[in-house]
Parts: structure tokens; C-alpha cells; sequence
């Protein structure tokens, strides 16, 4: 009995296990049988990686040599981007500078003539003393002198005005960049202003200070400071050696219009700076580039596209490095033009504009990278 209960269940187990093998054969042909339909698909992908070109101009500012603490220097008194000065029967202004000096041994008035109306005289006084008068015309880039001699340890005035050209006349001056500098023994700070055009922020790649500190010209018992528009970019206890500070449009907050630098060290420190200067880079002129993307699609794949329920999309990888951020888009009958963001892009693409043969074209300016470009046909859900 036991016999024919073992052969009746080895039977039994044979049968099962055939029925389990037939399941998983059927199983595996409706996987690999080619009944089923895929629910994407890529229709075609490249890197393209950096493409395009772009030429940086440059811009330089000189700020010239000058100390740091301790010693003698160029010391800054007054600075003013704009400045009108008028002289008439009922109105009139000047700018009046006061200085604290220790050892002053010369001064200088600096400006740019903007524009001039009427005949009266521009002037400059020391402590009363008048040390330039006459008629400047329009566009003149002045630099006056003050000598020592008009100077004094202690508080000096200096007078900056116009004269009306008449009993019943009237003057003015429009002056741009104008400046008071004297070169005294004190302890000295350096403030000193740039401009940033709009066009150069739209297309900034870079800016650079460069300065030279001389052989046996610096005490550094502190470090050389450099501020821009009250941001540190250099922070460095050094001497005899050329520095390059390299300035972000983040890091210092530039923006359109006038900037500042200054320049600092703690007391007992000194640093003698010669060919200070930033450079600003730009981006001058773009060339257009144009990237192919070919491919084909068989039969079985435009039906696939053609489906109702598919969906077609271009997606690629941006990354803008100069230039102008816009793309120009045509594949078949379909082209566009969009503004990409920085990492993953997506574009639909309708189906009509495939065919059996296809080119898609990526046209942009300046220089970017453009990489894991696809085009993708996908079922989605009605």
C-alpha cells in the first residue's frame, strides 16, 4: 500500500512540475515573443558637449601707486560722481572741502567738463588763497594743482566755484568725477571708485586687481586688506610680490553704475602699491553655432509615434557659459525658439513632424554646453 501511494505521489509531483515549466514557457514567449508593445521610446540621443564660440573685450581702470598706513601718501578728501557749481544774481554754490592734514606738502582739484553756460571763471582756493582761475570749455579734463605752500598742518579749506562773468551775468558748470586728493604723512586708507556699464554686467565674464608691492617697501605686521563695495576679496599678509585677485560679480556685488575698492592694513602696518589696476572682462562679440542631430525611423516606429496615445518630447542638458541664452529649434516642419535654464530641459514636439528621415537642429549664440540630448516618444495615460 505504502508502494503505491509513493508512485501515485512521484506521479503527481512529475505532472505539477510540467504544468509549472508550460506556465513559465508561455510566460516567457508573450515576454520575448514580440505581441507586447513598449511604453517608451528613445527615438534618438547624442552629446554634443561646449559648442560655440565667444571673444572677450577688456576695460581698464588704473588706480595708479600709492600706500597703505603708515607714511606718506595720497590721501582722498572728496569724491563726487556729479557735480553742478552755479553763479548768478539770485543763486549760486560751490564745494567747500575740509582736511585734517599732518605734513600736507601738495594737493590736486581732478574733474571732467561736462558742459559750460555763460563766461564766468572757474576757481580754486586754498585756505583763501585763490591758485587757479580762468575759463575751461566743455569735454576738458582738468587736474589743478595746489602747492604746499597753501597748505598747512591742521585743518585746511579748500574752495571749488565759479564767478558769475558780470554784475548781471550768470555761469555754471556741469563737472563729472570730480576729486580732492592731497599727499600727506598719516595714516592712510585707499578709497577709490569704478564704473560698471550695463552692457559689461550683461555680459560679464570676469574681473582682475593686479597690483605690485615693491622689494623693501612694506612692514607687514598686519595683512593687506581689499574691499569691493564693503566685500573682502584679499585678505594677505605679503610683501615684495605681484598680485591677482580674481573679483565674481556675485562675490563683490557689482553693479551698474559707480563701484568702490579700498584698500586697508591695521595700525604699524605699511604696503607701498605701484601699478594698481582692474581689468574687467566682457563679452564683445558672439558667432552663431548650428548642431545636427540625424536619425531614421522605420515603419514600426512612426507607428509608434503616430499612436494617439503617445507623446513626444525633446530633453536635453544646458549649461550657459558666454553669450546669449536663447536656442533656435527645427526639426521637420516645427521650429522654435526658447530661452533654456541651466540643467534639464523639456520640449514637446508634435508628432507630425516626424518622418522617415530626420534632422533636428540647435542653433545658439555664444558658448554653452549642450549634452544627454533625446528625443523621447512615451505613452501617457488619456
Amino acid at each position: 500500500m505504502a508502494e503505491r501511494f509513493g508512485v501515485v505521489l512521484a506521479i503527481g509531483l512529475t505532472f505539477f512540475g510540467l504544468i509549472m515549466i508550460l506556465q513559465q514557457g508561455v510566460n516567457l514567449q508573450l515576454g520575448l515573443g514580440g505581441g507586447s508593445t513598449p511604453d517608451r521610446m528613445v527615438l534618438a540621443s547624442q552629446n554634443f558637449g561646449e559648442v560655440g564660440g565667444a571673444t572677450s573685450d577688456i576695460r581698464t581702470v588704473s588706480f595708479g601707486s600709492f600706500n597703505i598706513g603708515e607714511g606718506r601718501g595720497t590721501v582722498r578728501a572728496y569724491q563726487t560722481d556729479r557735480k553742478d557749481l552755479e553763479n548768478s544774481l539770485l543763486s549760486g554754490n560751490t564745494v567747500t572741502v575740509k582736511y585734517n592734514g599732518t605734513q600736507p606738502t601738495a594737493a590736486n582739484v581732478s574733474f571732467e567738463v561736462l558742459g559750460k553756460e555763460g563766461s564766468g571763471a572757474f576757481y580754486v582756493r586754498a585756505n583763501g588763497q585763490k591758485v587757479f582761475e580762468n575759463q575751461l570749455v566743455s569735454t576738458a579734463t582738468e587736474t589743478i594743482e595746489i602747492p604746499g605752500q597753501n597748505l598747512r598742518n591742521g585743518m585746511n579749506t579748500i574752495e571749488i566755484g565759479v564767478n558769475k562773468g558780470g554784475i548781471l551775468g550768470s555761469t555754471e558748470y556741469a563737472l563729472e568725477d570730480v576729486e580732492v586728493n592731497v599727499n600727506d604723512r598719516k595714516f592712510n586708507d585707499r578709497v577709490d571708485n569704478f564704473q560698471m556699464f550695463q552692457y559689461e554686467l550683461k555680459d560679464f565674464v570676469g574681473a582682475n586687481l593686479t597690483f605690485t608691492i615693491p622689494a623693501d617697501s612694506s612692514v607687514s605686521t598686519a595683512p593687506l586688506e581689499v574691499e569691493v563695495n564693503d566685500n573682502p576679496v584679499f585678505d594677505r599678509r605679503t610683501v615684495r610680490s605681484t598680485q591677482n585677485v580674481e573679483i565674481s560679480r556675485q562675490q563683490a556685488d557689482l553693479r551698474a553704475g559707480y563701484n568702490t575698492v579700498e584698500f586697508k592694513t591695521d595700525a604699524e602696518a605699511r604696503y607701498r602699491l605701484e601699478n594698481t589696476q582692474l581689468t574687467v572682462r566682457y563679452i564683445g562679440t558672439t558667432r552663431p553655432t548650428t548642431e545636427n542631430m540625424t536619425f531614421n525611423l522605420n515603419q514600426s516606429r512612426r507607428n509608434f509615434v503616430n499612436r494617439d496615445n503617445t507623446e513626444e518630447t525633446l530633453s536635453f542638458n544646458y549649461q550657459m557659459l558666454s553669450g546669449v541664452n536663447t536656442l533656435d529649434i527645427v526639426l521637420g516642419s516645427f521650429n522654435t525658439t526658447l530661452s533654456p535654464v541651466n540643467g534639464e530641459n523639456n520640449l514637446k514636439i508634435p508628432e507630425d513632424a516626424f518622418r522617415e528621415e530626420n534632422t533636428l537642429s540647435i542653433q545658439g549664440q555664444g558658448s554653452y554646453s549642450l549634452n544627454d540630448v533625446k528625443i523621447i516618444s512615451e505613452r501617457v495615460e488619456n
